[in-house]
């Protein structure tokens, strides 16, 4: 079984949406990117950890790498929106690793309510990013990387205005099930069972498969192993460890545990993704 879907990134991509149609994600998904959305037109409900936000027209969502997250559509069918993918090696050609580095520990992933002038000043970056994006050559590309800056400064920004810093309101999950979120999220390495989360809530087996699917977006099991496998990755890419010491920090009974969710997840063993995304680094 896909617990998780992991969606890689060769670069910076600007993506513009217009649907029609109900279209909800087939499971809990996260980037090694930051990802920036923005709400134009209809609905969306995202859900991150413990919330559920239902996104209107003027709605941004800004998200760090390996946030697990899930779209989809429950009352409104028709919404469009943009979406920015942004690596942290992407501002390289205009800022020093110190400097990209201070920025972007300046940013939390967040979920905003924008006005209308706010709206429009972050849709001409999307546009502009979007245009520069198509385009080739020197110039264009420090054009986009001083497009891709002003966009990340202008969300720290807005995270310093009193306004809008709280953020937008979210329905809370059902509290049985951000408990057993928060459960998972903390012990995620030692063994969790579904009978014991469960338990944990005082509901039924039954019952809870039941809740905890609707409101999370995944069974039990599945976001279990979407944690473990979100940590296992962040891991892979930005450690040393061996294979048998990321397992055991990552709550897999063994290396060849680890290896066969990871395969099967991904299209490939842990070791061999390592590998891989240390070429396309230049590591």
């Amino acid at each position: 079984m896909k617990h998780t879907e992991y969606a890689p990134y060769a670069g910076f991509g600007v993506e513009y949406i217009r649907n029609p149609q109900k279209m909800n994600m087939k499971m809990q998904h996260y980037h090694d990117s930051y990802e920036l959305y923005l709400q134009t037109a209809g609905e969306r409900t995202l859900l991150l950890n413990d919330l559920r936000y239902t996104l209107r027209p003027g709605d941004l969502y800004f998200l760090k790498p390996f946030e697990l997250h899930y779209t989809k559509s429950y009352e409104s069918s028709y919404y469009e929106r943009y979406l920015m993918n942004i690596p942290a090696s992407c501002l390289s050609p205009i800022l020093t690793e110190s400097e990209a580095a201070a920025l972007f520990a300046s940013l939390d992933s967040c979920v905003l309510h924008l006005n209308e002038g706010q709206t429009a000043e972050m849709l001409d970056c999307f546009r502009k990013a979007e245009n520069y994006g198509r385009r080739k050559g020197f110039l264009t590309e420090k054009l986009l990387c001083s497009t891709i800056l002003q966009t990340l400064v202008f969300v720290s920004e807005l995270l310093k205005q009193e306004e809008i810093a709280e953020g937008l309101s979210a329905e809370r999950i059902p509290e049985e099930i951000v408990s057993a979120i928060r459960y998972i999220n903390r012990h995620y390495s030692e063994p969790v069972s579904l009978e014991q989360a469960a338990e944990r809530v005082h509901m039924s087996r039954y019952h809870f498969c039941r809740v905890f699917h609707s409101a999370a977006g995944a069974t039990f099991l599945e976001y279990l192993y979407n944690v473990r496998l979100a940590k296992a990755h962040q891991l892979l890419l930005g450690s040393d460890l061996r294979l048998s010491e990321i397992a055991s920090r990552c709550g897999f009974s063994s290396t060849s545990h680890l290896t066969r969710i990871f395969k099967n997840t991904y299209g490939m063993p842990p070791g061999e993704f390592r590998k891989k995304a240390g070429a396309l680094s230049g590591v």
